[in-house]
């Protein structure tokens, strides 16, 4: 039996420009309800959530110098077979983080270990999304991952596992598990940039969070960090939807029939409130709080449920706390408990 989550409870959001593992706990104990993994981005390209979400996957190739994540032609149906061989015996551990890209995983699970108070009752963590991850890995002379419906129907396995994994070892940890598809590559979704199919948009997002809950019970989130067809996003088979509300909630307030259904049949909003892009020292708690209660105040007059939103409301920052200083990072965290205290009287 999962433990409920109170209105407004907080979670992190992955990325820290921390170069140790410590810093980015210890400021996230006490202040944040959720802790999530941290992705140490400024120590190692393989802390990344792309090249950190290879290893185990046998037909994708990772350069850590160069970055890039390539399917060779040469063995690539061997390797394939070699990835469900693994995949159907039912041992996901083959999907777990390497050495090289597990310096804030193991750092986190032993601290949640160690500390009943990190993370009371849930632990978050997060792998990069099917269509981020596809759109990034180019196929050997020819497309992207992305357009090769067998390769990213494989994909979706292989992501959905490594977060099902991560979730029961959080679970191990006696915590319920919060896990993550971040879906950057989403952002502009709609557009007339965006070449994906609603069909493939939400096969792939479901497929991907069916394999996350296959080992036991998970939340299963789903970040998109720019604007997107938000719409859509509340019809993915997903627990929680996670918007930049600070740099989006106009875009966002346009779907209040959406969302209200969303959170009807048990989906929760997490507003990423606090700012990381632009963060400006010195701003104000009650200023993040009633710019949110403005966006809900609207959904709650075009006809939302007022306590329905309320109850199934979370608090983030938005995602980018990697690119700033470790000062900032700090006041942008620590800014959490003032605006879910503001956030409650609503």
């Amino acid at each position: 039996m999962t433990q409920d989550l109170p209105p407004f409870s907080t979670l992190a959001i992955g990325s820290f420009p921390f170069t140790d593992a410590a810093g980015a706990l210890d400021l996230m104990e006490g202040k944040v309800d959720i802790p999530a993994s941290p992705q140490l981005v400024r120590v190692s390209p393989w802390e990344d959530m792309m090249l950190g979400a290879a290893d185990g996957i046998y037909f994708v190739h990772a350069d850590g110098e160069s970055r890039v994540m390539s399917v060779p032609l040469a063995g690539r149906e061997e390797n394939l077979a070699r990835f469900y061989e693994a995949y159907y015996s039912g041992d996901y551990s083959f999907l777990a983080r390497s050495p090289r890209a597990s310096g804030g995983w193991s750092a986190f699970a032993e601290r949640a270990g160690a500390s009943p108070a990190f993370g009371r009752t849930h632990l978050k963590t997060q792998v990069v999304g099917p269509l981020t991850f596809g759109q990034s890995v180019k196929v050997e002379g020819s497309f992207s991952l992305v357009d090769d419906p067998g390769l990213l129907e494989a994909a979706c396995a292989a992501l959905g596992a490594k977060a099902a994994w991560e979730a029961a070892a959080i679970r191990s940890l006696g915590r319920d598990a919060v896990v993550f598809l971040d879906e950057p590559g989403l952002s502009g979704y709609g557009s007339a940039f965006s070449t994906l199919s609603a069909d493939t948009v939400l096969g792939a997002l479901n497929a991907a969070a069916a394999a996350a809950r296959s080992r036991g019970p998970a939340l299963v989130g789903l970040h998109v960090c720019g604007n997107t067809d938000w719409g859509l996003m509340t019809r993915a088979d997903i627990d929680i939807l996670n918007c930049d509300s600070h740099g989006y909630l106009e875009s966002v307030s346009l779907y209040p029939g959406e969302i209200d259904a969303f959170l009807k049949r048990g989906g929760r909003m997490a507003w990423g409130l606090v700012p990381a892009q632009g963060f400006e020292p010195g701003i104000r708690p009650d200023f993040l709080a009633d710019r949110l209660k403005g966006g809900l105040d609207g959904l709650v007059r075009r006809g939302a449920d007022r306590e329905l939103l309320r109850a199934r409301s979370l608090l983030t920052t938005s995602c980018g706390l990697g690119s700033l200083t470790v000062d900032l990072a700090s006041e942008a965290v620590g800014l959490f408990p003032l605006v879910q205290e503001e956030m409650r009287k609503w």
